[in-house]
């Protein structure tokens, strides 16, 4: 049966330390699961899997806006990329996050953020304790958002599903919390994991594309697949309705190479991530005006297809593109700011007040608190005698 159900879900928020907060019912919509293998447990069929099938269809699918909001406010998230993050999730209502905890993340070649505000410090860390910073926020978010997300472990647990609202009791997040905790080890099997989640989404496919909707599939590794080709399990991806996001924790060559040339021939819907840092050095080398801080980098691994941000790291964006990225990072829509190209200074008078309505966030280039927005870069990169209007 592919009917809708309707079932009463609560939003779970989660604090900066992993508590869970109880916030309203909404309505979301739920799909029958489908059959389970005889000697799968009865409670891994309510923990993993969209075997569950909560895969919203058309309108029915239902942000906890409020709950979400606050969630991301205690992160200093603006208010546009909440906007965006908010509309972004209704057109992606169903997300894996494939988590790499082989032996080889124990390597002590990752950073993470520790503090806050001024007092915020980038310290060295293994590449495990990186990514697990990375995914304790993902899993507050689709939390505190209702968001139905599966978060997949290579090695360390069954999948367990996250953001399910009021058939969540909680011991999902203080499992995968928990699984966090211990030491990374094992091999890279990547293929068994894809070739599973390829399942789930096929099973969701006419739903999905009725809805004008596509599953996301996050991959953060920090090496080759041990069990087989990836590129060959990648490919039915292809035919599917699907944003892939590859959050690489490595910077070796090999590997960097490995995951580009895998992008270059399945040609898919696809965003190959370095760590925030080094993100932020390619965002600056084309873009000096922006502050590529956390929240957008959270925005990019958690799956949300954005042009103008998928165009940061490869190129200076358009008179009209920036236009939109103001948008997107202070609300409101593109028109409610004037066109640089048509007035320089009315452009720069209302960008000035956005600057100074939020708070200032940490610049991973400079390595202290900065604007959004550096005003003097942002001039100096269009000049307004070259801004011509199309």
């Amino acid at each position: 049966m592919n009917h809708p159900d309707i079932v009463v879900a609560h939003a779970v928020a989660v604090d900066n330390n992993g508590i869970n907060n109880m916030a309203n019912p909404i309505a979301v919509a739920s799909i029958a699961p489908p059959s389970r293998s005889s000697n799968s447990k009865a409670n891994e069929e309510n923990n993993a899997s969209f075997g569950l099938n909560r895969v919203p269809s058309g309108g029915n699918f239902s942000v906890n806006e409020l709950a979400l909001r606050e969630y991301l406010t205690s992160f200093d998230w603006p208010n546009g990329l909440q906007e965006s993050l908010i509309k972004g999730l209704t057109k992606t209502p169903m997300r894996f996050m494939i988590i790499d905890d082989s032996g080889s993340m124990a390597a002590s070649d990752g950073h993470r953020l520790v503090g806050k505000g001024s007092q915020t410090k980038l310290v060295e860390c293994t590449r495990w304790s990186e990514i697990c910073d990375s995914m304790r926020f993902h899993a507050g978010l689709a939390e505190s958002a209702c968001a139905p997300t599966e978060f997949r472990l290579l090695n360390g647990l069954p999948p367990l599903m996250l953001g399910l609202g009021g058939d969540n009791d909680g011991s999902n997040m203080h499992r995968l919390l928990s699984a966090f905790e211990q030491s990374p080890s094992g091999g890279t099997p990547l293929c068994s994991h894809i070739g599973e989640v390829i399942q789930q989404i096929q099973r969701a496919e006419q739903q999905l594309r009725s809805s004008g909707s596509k599953a996301v599939v996050v991959i953060a590794t920090d090496g080759e697949s041990s069990d087989g080709d990836l590129a060959a399990a990648m490919r039915p991806l292809k035919s599917l309705p699907v944003w892939v996001v590859v959050r690489l924790c490595t910077d070796n060559d090999k590997i960097v190479n490995y995951w580009n040339n895998i992008d270059q021939e399945l040609e898919l819907d696809m965003d190959v991530l370095d760590d925030m840092c080094s993100e932020a050095q390619e965002v600056t080398s084309n873009n000096p005006w922006l502050t590529y801080a956390e929240p957008i980098h959270r925005l990019r691994e958690f799956g949300i297809p954005i042009k103008e941000l998928d165009l940061l790291d490869e190129s200076k964006l358009s008179i009209d593109q920036l236009q939109g990225m103001m948008a997107i990072i202070f609300g409101g829509k593109k028109n409610d700011y004037p066109h640089p190209g048509a007035g320089w200074p009315e452009f720069m008078h209302v960008i000035r007040e956005r600057n100074r309505g939020e708070k200032s966030i940490w610049c991973p280039v400079r390595k202290q608190v900065s604007n959004w927005i550096k005003e003097d870069k942002l001039t100096s990169t269009y000049n307004p005698s070259l801004c011509v209007v199309m």
